[in-house]
């Protein structure tokens, strides 16, 4: 299909073979992520609760699958699906002391095996000294395993925060160090990050501002919306631009991406999340309101899910 003016003059990145990561759509021509690119350049997926912003990475993830070695840190334990779909190791990092998960990191490098760990459940304060211990094992493994990775972050403003959330302040510090080397110096270790957010303004700007690449989805809070276009060189009078973005749609820009922004609509997944597929509204049980608060407030050892009959 031939580009149409405005394609071309978004001038989309055209890779071929294992580096194209074909991630949706634009103007019904397909859009692609330059893999060799991003592992020298790395990238930010920012969107608001419900704009397809975990979708959009598990798209990234599930097209470079087998590919390049993958290190997925996940807070919500919404990738561990690639245990059974790609045969990768899932790890729980409740399960073990952050020594331990830095052993666990340096071996991942050297066998060059793909990992998932989950932090799901865990306290904060844990969370950040265990991606902090995690982070810094990828890191510090010996040079001759300095093999290509990509190393994705989904929800990264828990783990580098922009300011005091009420975490402990020396495991906080921890996971902004952890973070930022990964984002500043990871390149030369061939780790390549990809991080998400669900606000600019919560993820510290050293590690936002390390990114070349950007894939940003839909926005309300002015401040978010300000950094947004700040990122992708736009005007403040576009910034609606990112304001009405449709769940699915991202702006993309970076030399991994395209040279000017470009509205990406993203594609179908073959995994799901821990929540599964969408169920969008379903009917409720019609069940009397005696019988609701006569199981509701049952002790806990007596069953309270009857068979329901439920009224479509």
């Amino acid at each position: 299909m031939q580009q149409s003016p405005q394609a071309a003059f978004i001038a989309p990145v055209r890779p071929e073979g294992d580096n194209a990561l074909e991630i949706g759509t634009c103007m019904e021509l397909k859009v692609f992520v330059d893999l060799e690119e991003l592992l020298t350049t790395r990238l930010l997926i920012q969107g608001n609760s419900g704009s397809g912003k975990s979708h959009l990475l598990r798209k990234l993830l599930e097209e470079s699958a087998g590919v390049v070695q993958q290190i997925i840190v996940d807070p919500e334990a919404d990738f561990v699906s690639f245990g059974e779909t790609f045969g990768y190791t899932v790890v729980d990092a409740a399960k073990f002391k952050p020594s331990k998960l830095a052993s666990v990191a340096r071996k991942a490098r050297e066998l060059r095996g793909s990992i998932v760990l989950t932090l799901e459940g865990m306290p904060i304060d844990d969370q950040l000294r265990a991606v902090a211990a995690f982070l810094n094992g990828l890191f510090d493994a010996p040079p001759e395993h300095w093999h290509p990775a990509i190393v994705a972050v989904d929800e990264a403003h828990l783990f580098a925060p922009n300011g005091d959330n009420g975490e402990d302040k020396e495991a906080r510090k921890e996971g902004q160090q952890a973070m930022a080397n990964l984002m500043s110096r990871g390149r030369k270790r061939g780790l390549a990050g990809i991080i998400a957010t669900q606000r600019l303004s919560k993820l510290h700007k050293n590690v936002a501002a390390e990114a070349s690449n950007f894939l940003l989805g839909r926005t309300f809070l002015d401040i978010d919306i300000a950094r947004a276009v700040d990122l992708l060189g736009m005007s403040r009078a576009d910034g609606e631009q990112v304001r009405n973005l449709n769940r699915g749609e991202f702006l993309g820009l970076g030399p991994a991406i395209a040279r000017r922004p470009m509205k990406v609509t993203v594609g179908a997944v073959m995994t799901v999340g821990k929540a599964g597929a969408s169920k969008g509204l379903t009917p409720l049980p019609s069940t009397s309101a005696a019988d609701m608060a006569s199981m509701m407030l049952a002790d806990d050892d007596q069953p309270s899910t009857p068979a329901l009959r439920v009224v479509r």
